[in-house]
């Protein structure tokens, strides 16, 4: 009887033990590169997680059981100093450029993001620029009147790039190298330390709608003349066999959602009354033609 009652305790015991013991995960690791860029990645608030960016994660993760997906902060500078190293990491709100083409993978596009605006205040705007809401980029970097907030190794599109590192425009930059650097300008654009910034118009609305920012200062999009109204957004990967397998695998989730009206509300739930109707009609045309019922 104590022979079977020792058995017992022992079955048990090596029970408990089995539930203790994690079950060791052996899928390959997929790092996604996360930076805290509120609308596209909301790291805090109500809103936490939420981001644009976030939801198109969130959704390719799903999709995705084969991986073993780990999310890391980064600024965009170390994101990109991994990818073009050849580490198995992920930026899954990436913008093309021929340089970042020679070491990086892009998947296909299953978004289209708003061009980049010179942000401006409303009495600066006024006072400058109005009625006109575009403008040369050289002739607004020329203002050496007034004060450009900038974020270290960012690209701001190969045409802007090239303005930005010719003559003295980013010596006369506030430059920002943080990992917060996209809203910390535009608080500083708000409080009159810089002048305009280079940025997405949504940024605005997420600021005004999403945080009730209580600056008193309303900012201006003023479009730049030699840019594009639309730009394709994909997901990025280092250029090896194992970025090409993880772009495959992402391009085939993309196929099934870029047909789709759920998709496209993606983007346009951000975007003001007057951007949303020439977004809707790019998304047809650069994306593709949307699907309905």
């Amino acid at each position: 009887m104590r022979w079977l009652l020792a058995m017992g305790m022992f079955v048990m015991a090596l029970s408990c033990l089995a539930q203790e013991t994690p079950v060791a995960d052996d899928r390959p690791l997929l790092r996604w590169i996360v930076m805290p860029y509120p609308p596209l990645h909301i790291s805090e608030g109500p809103m936490a997680g939420k981001g644009i960016a976030d939801t198109y994660l969130d959704l390719v993760i799903a999709a995705m059981p084969q991986y073993r997906h780990v999310r890391e902060e980064m600024t965009p500078a170390r994101a990109w100093q991994l990818i073009r190293a050849g580490e198995n990491i992920c930026h899954p709100a990436a913008l093309y450029t021929p340089e970042r083409a020679k070491y990086t993978l892009f998947s296909d596009s299953p978004a289209l993001f708003p061009s980049l605006a010179f942000m401006v205040r409303l009495d600066d705007y006024q006072a400058l620029f109005a009625p006109q809401m575009t403008i040369a980029a050289a002739d607004m970097l020329a203002r050496t009147n007034m004060r450009l907030g900038l974020v270290a190794d960012r690209s701001y599109y190969v045409f802007l790039d090239n303005l930005l590192s010719a003559g003295d425009v980013y010596q006369r930059a506030t430059v920002l190298s943080s990992l917060h650097g996209p809203l910390s300008l535009y608080r500083m654009l708000q409080s009159g330390r810089i002048d305009y910034i280079i940025e997405y118009p949504w940024i605005n609305r997420y600021m005004v709608d999403t945080i009730q920012s209580p600056e008193e200062h309303e900012l201006v999009a003023l479009s730049i003349k030699e840019l594009p109204q639309f730009a394709k957004g994909a997901m990025a990967c280092p250029k090896t066999p194992w970025g090409e397998t993880v772009v495959a695998a992402v391009n085939r989730w993309v196929a099934e959602q870029k047909n789709t009206e759920t998709n496209r509300q993606r983007m346009a739930v951000w975007l003001d009354r007057n951007t949303l109707p020439r977004y809707m009609k790019a998304y047809e045309e650069m994306i593709a033609p949307v699907t309905r019922p």
